[in-house]
């Protein structure tokens, strides 16, 4: 399926929030049953990015043989911009107090904004002294409204997670800028304490968010995400849930299809 304003998808994908959008994943799931070829016996939910951390959402209680959750979150969505926040000041070279001090007013900024339904621009509003900070849009973030986000932290994952009855593969690549090593964690360990054993890690070591190892795809990912084909209950159909971010980085979704594509798996419609 397309996003709101994606490909052939009416609407404008930079106005959607996510429960619209989430709506739309439900909806493309829930399609698979009216298609002979799809074995709905048979699907694996694989979420790539923002996708892996919401993916049980997508599936709406409905069995799956299994979920593939790469370069994703399980945190809350403030645990994950705190940390992004204090990895992307760190990297442009400030002073590790002004690290801290940033850090502690995006704190402040981000509850606000996530917890209490402020758009950025009105945060600033009331707190001036922290303009320098914001970076982005005043009515949003990353081309996606504030409510975008703001539904993202509403949600809880460790809930979603601990309902999950299927077994679990977290893919995590140590050259992640955007997701922390754990945000990817904290899945296996939430699936791992309600079903002990039932989720696996794979750490691919200078791996991107987008696969990629000196700007080519990661060949190596393919035959461990393929190996999973040959133990049941693990399938051979695939449904995507992708981030916003991700599709908006990616000029083009051909490394996402080929991802797929190389792991033996199928689109649903």
């Amino acid at each position: 399926m397309d996003k709101p304003g994606v490909g052939q998808s009416q609407g404008v994908c930079a106005k959607a929030d996510f429960n619209a959008e989430l709506s739309g994943w439900r909806a493309a799931f829930a399609s698979m049953s009216q298609y002979d070829f799809i074995d709905t016996d048979r699907i694996v939910v694989l979420g790539m990015s923002n996708g892996g951390g919401f993916a049980p959402l997508v599936a709406q209680g409905h069995p799956v043989r299994g979920y593939i959750a790469t370069s994703t979150w399980g945190r809350t969505w403030y645990e994950h911009m705190l940390e992004l926040e204090r990895r992307r000041l760190t990297s442009s070279g400030q002073t590790p107090a002004q690290v801290n001090d940033a850090v502690k007013a995006f704190a402040g900024f981000y509850d606000l904004y996530l917890n209490r339904g402020l758009t950025p621009g009105q945060v600033i509003a009331k707190h001036p002294e922290w303009k320098d900070l914001w970076y982005d849009e005043r009515d949003g973030q990353y081309g996606r409204p504030a409510a975008f986000y703001q539904q993202l932290q509403a949600l809880n994952l460790g809930r979603a997670w601990q309902e999950v009855n299927a077994p679990v593969l977290v893919i995590y690549g140590t050259g992640d800028t955007i997701m922390s090593r754990s945000d990817s964690d904290a899945i296996s360990e939430i699936v791992n304490i309600a079903h002990p054993g039932a989720a696996e890690n794979f750490i691919f070591e200078r791996m991107t968010h987008l696969f990629e190892v000196d700007g080519n795809f990661y060949d190596a990912l393919v035959p461990k995400v393929t190996e999973l084909d040959e133990r049941p209950p693990f399938g051979s159909r695939c449904a995507l849930a992708c981030s916003p971010l991700a599709m908006s980085t990616e000029p083009d979704s051909s490394l996402l299809m080929r991802l797929c594509c190389t792991m033996s798996f199928s689109f649903g419609p």
